[in-house]
């Protein structure tokens, strides 16, 4: 599976969302992720729910190391682009 695209938009309304990102895989599959401004820096958000109790799981991530850091370079290049 190989990124074909992505589609950084800035987000400049204060806070610690830095902006979005879409992700394409083999021009047929897209996740929708955020780039974040945390205490150590800038990091990539990926889709996640809250449910009724308030808890958070998440919807979409990589299952290896190995792709969590090519979608992440993907998106701070995206984001040093825009």
């Amino acid at each position: 599976m190989q990124i074909t695209q992505t589609e950084f938009k800035k987000y400049d309304k204060g806070g610690s969302i830095k902006g979005f990102c879409r992700v394409v895989f083999d021009d047929c599959f897209a996740v929708e992720t955020r780039l974040m401004q945390g205490k150590n820096g800038v990091f990539v958000s990926f889709p996640n729910h809250r449910n009724k109790e308030g808890k958070y799981s998440q919807q979409a991530y990589p299952l290896t190391k190995e792709m969590r850091n090519t979608i992440v370079e993907a998106v701070l290049k995206a984001y040093k682009e825009a």
